[in-house]
């Protein structure tokens, strides 16, 4: 079962997630994306994610699932990967715009 989060409470508990799944479109992310090392894109997400490249070791783990605006973001949280993920979290109001708003001010304020 998904945990729906908003974008300020994921940025209070960014540490916590192993894995943080974008799932907007390609452009989206060309566009700008989170830069950390548990970040991966996965553009299809609501279609069969377990198999999806990527995803293999995901089960076992904390993962925060984020889109655009929240929309698709909470289509995955209620689809397959809620199955697959016992640990998934999904932020559903603010989306990137937001969260990687969030994820600046935090990460510059821990600079310091």
């Amino acid at each position: 079962m998904a945990t729906f989060i908003t974008a300020a409470e994921a940025k209070q508990r960014l540490d916590e997630f192993d894995v943080i799944l974008d799932v907007r479109s390609q452009g989206e992310w060309d566009a700008g994306h989170l830069q950390l090392p548990s970040v991966r894109h996965i553009e299809n997400l609501h279609q069969h994610p377990e198999k999806l490249p990527g995803l293999s070791d995901i089960h076992n783990k904390k993962v925060l699932v984020h889109c655009g605006i929240g929309k698709r973001a909470e289509m995955v949280g209620m689809g397959n990967l809620k199955d697959l993920v016992p640990n998934l979290f999904v932020v559903i109001e603010g989306g990137y715009s937001h969260f990687s708003l969030a994820f600046l001010l935090l990460h510059k304020i821990r600079r310091f």
